[in-house]
């Protein structure tokens, strides 16, 4: 990694100490050093605020052990190294105490060049690869303060292509609630009505979660918004056919080469005939239909989405009578119910939703996961007439 200069703070007021050091700094042939020369406390102070240092060698005849107690806790974890004059195991001790990484006698300079050259080749080592880390932190932490960013800007613009939370359309009611289990959800739900007879809904669960999948969400949604502009102009009707519409969803996601696959469960709802036609794509579990005291699942089956170059889906159709419920989940519903099996989970759902109309927010209160995190996406869309 190329770097500037590193500093090396050299104190002491003696000339002939100061001199032998430069003299071992060029034996240690460390070509990005620049050593800092200071003779007193008060400029050894002003270099440690001013300068960033990468090593501290402090002569304690200049400077008192509060001074090295300074440079160690404000240097710290670089390296400092103090040069005593007593020849003594408590001196060194006391230096050691107050901070000093490593600890020589003046006369060593001269007796022993080696072992300080071998100590400041080591120190200077030490200090490279903090600043090292201390680069790559830094660096680490701005990534990750644009990744945020970036997600903050992706999550309002996958908010922002939500339906509104409650809407009537043609005397039907839709309302929703979803719970990401991060930032982005991988999981979709939409409302779009057609003309004064029809309107079109789903919810759609993309495979895995974060950033990626909440970017098929967003080729979902425009990818409804054609079909309906190409309804519109009488260019395709494939809106028209909930069956017809996963094909084309189908077709999309594996012309991304994402790897990416989603189950989806879209309705179509016609008010003049009172009849709802619907096809599923891999998704479970499937939506509850509470009529008159009574919930059960809607039968139906289909492959995942985004997975097979030839699906097999199947389109139902059901008579609804004047007051029904319609409750659609992601399969981030079963994870958050506490209960020993699948079947014990679905029946839960079912005893909940049998006596009629529950807002999505009420039923994800009563089935109690409104945690602040949670293991998957959670969407919840009731549809219903009352």
């Amino acid at each position: 990694m190329s770097r500037a200069f590193q500093n090396i703070l050299l104190a002491s007021s003696s000339t002939e100490t100061i001199d032998r050091l430069f003299e071992i700094c060029e034996m240690c042939d460390e070509p990005n050093i620049k050593v800092v020369l200071v003779r007193d406390t008060q400029s050894a102070k002003e270099a440690l605020e001013s300068l960033t240092l990468s090593l501290a060698i402090l002569d304690l005849n200049t400077l008192g052990l509060e001074e090295l107690k300074l440079f160690s806790k404000y240097l710290s974890p670089k390296p400092v190294v103090a040069l005593i004059s007593e020849d003594s195991s408590v001196a060194m001790r006391i230096a050691l105490r107050a901070g000093a990484d490593d600890v020589f006698l003046r006369s060593e300079l001269y007796e022993n060049t080696h072992a300080f050259i071998t100590s400041m080749r080591r120190q200077i080592r030490r200090a490279t690869h903090i600043e090292d880390a201390n680069t790559l932190r830094d660096s680490l932490e701005r990534s990750l303060d644009e990744l945020r960013a970036d997600h903050h800007a992706a999550q309002h613009v996958q908010q922002n292509l939500l339906p509104e939370p409650e809407q009537y359309i043609n005397g039907v009611r839709f309302e929703y609630t979803l719970t990401p289990s991060l930032l982005l959800s991988g999981d979709f739900v939409d409302a779009i009505k057609i003309n004064d007879d029809l309107s079109m809904f789903y919810l759609a669960d993309v495979s895995g979660h974060g950033a990626s999948s909440a970017l098929v969400t967003v080729l979902l949604k425009n990818l409804t918004g054609r079909l309906l502009r190409n309804y519109r102009r009488n260019s395709s009707f494939d809106l028209l056919s909930p069956m017809a519409t996963l094909h084309r969803v189908n077709q999309e996601i594996l012309l991304t080469r994402m790897g990416k696959h989603m189950t989806m469960f879209i309705g179509l709802l016609d008010t003049k005939t009172s009849r709802l036609t619907y096809a599923v794509g891999g998704h479970h579990p499937m939506p509850v239909m509470c009529t008159s005291g009574n919930a059960e699942f809607l039968q139906g089956r289909g492959m995942p989405v985004g997975m097979f170059e030839k699906p097999v889906f199947e389109e139902r159709q059901i008579d609804l009578p004047e007051e029904f419920t319609l409750t659609l989940f992601s399969d981030g519903i079963l994870e958050t119910i506490v209960e020993p099996s699948l079947a014990d989970k679905e029946a839960l759902l079912l005893r909940t939703l049998k006596n009629g109309f529950i807002s999505s927010g009420d039923l994800t209160a009563q089935l109690e996961f409104g945690a602040e995190s949670h293991p998957d996406d959670v969407a919840i869309m009731t549809v219903s007439r009352a």
